[in-house]
């Protein structure tokens, strides 16, 4: 009896073995999509008794294969990952060019017209969506940079260097932005909004089962793949769900009509800060709405919407980076509470069309420092200058366009109402403005500001055909307003 004793005793003191740990994205999967058959009965005649315990093992053994690659759809590239590793066969799926043709053109990255890739493995790696690949767009930047910043007198230990080309496409929706996206690089950095139906994927597949599904046991199993494609899409890493701003919430409760445009909303307790910086390449930007609010009254360096500036070394003598910093923007809707829309400084280029630029504490367009060059172009710049309600804040009284030092091209733009002037070229010797067939109606105190003739830069300037009162008629430009 005593021996008997002892052995049970000795079993409980021996130390359990360890059991291996499943992966967390999968271990997410199997329960859900456990929990999922458990709740509904496969007992019909038409189709076989399924193994529920493994959900990877009814998804490769029973689901068409045209429908598999659909349900991986909103999966994102960390599931991709893990079932990469899982089996041969989810292995042999994942390495498929159809696979990820099917992904490419289920989530809107490509659409019949475009060009074929040559590689549809690389173009969706190469085009990634917010948020259904990534949180944010600076997980998505990340994804294209190097390990190790390569920026000269980089501050920010958290901004690196873009190495490759890469095109974001962000869903419609509104995104709170708490640091500024940088731009660091010698390739191409393109972020537009995902140009979606108005029908979601869901109803969509719903249609298309409609049409190709004749048979009840068929459409069984295409309703339950498209059920498990949200839990699929619910228990992965990456939230699809927008982050909503305070001020936005009660709007909530109204019904809107879904967004068509991607919003960056900018709220950050650091000061003067913008909410794209591009210090090196190329930005393009397109069909996005940024709305910049930052603290502190340094309009020069930083607080402004978009800040086009080379890096700046010791004295803060701009350094000579090539290629020069560019900024591309298209049908973009631009505003700041409490700076300027666009800096173009030190030497930057920037290139404007169909554009909105408005209601700015400070000036709408600020060009300065030898070098910069501004292409304006079928562009809307209104009601800026106005200052703003801070404490110490923006004093009212700044211009539209700024053009300091540089050179800029305006034309078929619409420059009315704004607080100051319409358009100021100040710099006698290096401010060459060329402005064409423009309206500059009801600014503030002068329309247009011209340099004096007899100098360098008013020989140099030119001003024709363009409609320049203080009253008026406005004719909309960039067809992103509403009500004139």
């Amino acid at each position: 009896m005593g021996s008997r004793i002892v052995s049970k005793v000795s079993r409980k003191a021996e130390p359990e073995q360890p059991r291996p740990k499943k992966k967390k994205h999968l271990r997410c999967l199997y329960k859900k999509i456990k929990k999922y058959f458990m709740r509904r009965s496969l007992n019909s005649p038409r189709i076989p008794k399924i193994n529920t315990s493994n959900t990877l093992v009814w998804m490769q053994s029973y689901c068409p294969n045209d429908i598999l690659p659909k349900i991986l759809a909103y999966a994102g590239p960390q599931m991709f990952a893990a079932l990469n590793q899982t089996s041969r066969f989810w292995h042999n799926l994942m390495q498929e060019e159809s696979t990820w043709r099917v992904l490419c053109e289920d989530l809107y990255k490509w659409k019949e017209g475009d060009r074929l890739p040559p590689s549809w493995r690389d173009y969706y790696r190469m085009n990634p969506c917010v948020p259904t690949d990534y949180r944010s767009i600076h997980d998505a930047l990340n994804s294209a940079s190097s390990k190790r910043s390569a920026m000269p007198f980089n501050t920010n230990p958290r901004v690196r260097e873009q190495r490759r080309t890469i095109r974001i496409f962000v869903r419609p929706g509104t995104y709170v932005m708490r640091e500024a996206i940088t731009v660091h690089t010698t390739k191409t950095v393109s972020i537009e909004t995902l140009n979606m139906p108005l029908v979601t994927p869901i109803k969509r597949a719903e249609e298309a089962a409609d049409e190709s599904v004749s048979s009840k046991s068929s459409r069984r199993l295409f309703n339950r793949a498209n059920s498990m494609r949200n839990i699929i899409s619910s228990c992965r890493s990456v939230s699809i769900i927008d982050e909503i701003p305070e001020e936005h919430s009660e709007r909530q409760e109204e019904i809107l009509p879904p967004p068509t445009r991607a919003q960056f909303v900018l709220q950050t307790r650091q000061s003067n800060q913008p909410i794209i910086r591009v210090r090196q390449g190329t930005v393009k930007l397109s069909n996005i709405d940024l709305i910049h609010n930052s603290n502190g009254t340094d309009i020069w360096n930083g607080n402004s919407a978009i800040q086009i500036q080379p890096p700046l070394g010791p004295g803060d003598v701009p350094l000579l980076v090539f290629p020069r910093p560019c900024a591309m923007l298209y049908k973009v809707d631009i505003s700041s509470k409490s700076g300027r829309g666009i800096v173009n400084i030190d030497g930057g280029l920037t290139e404007i069309r169909q554009c909105y630029i408005h209601d700015c504490a400070a000036t709408g367009i600020y060009v300065g420092g030898p070098g910069s060059h501004a292409h304006i172009e079928g562009t809307d710049v209104l009601r800026n200058g106005n200052g703003n309600r801070n404490r110490r804040g923006i004093a009212r009284g700044h211009s539209g366009i700024y053009l300091e030092q540089g050179t800029a091209t305006v034309r078929d733009c619409n420059i009315s109402q704004n607080s100051l002037t319409g358009l100021s070229a100040i710099s006698q010797d290096n401010a060459i403005l060329s402005l064409e067939r423009s309206d500059l109606i009801a600014n503030g105190s002068i329309q247009l500001e011209m340099p004096a003739d007899g100098t360098l830069a008013g020989r140099r300037s030119l001003a024709r055909n363009n409609n320049v009162s203080n009253n008026g008629m406005l004719r909309q430009r960039s067809g992103l307003i509403e009500n004139i």
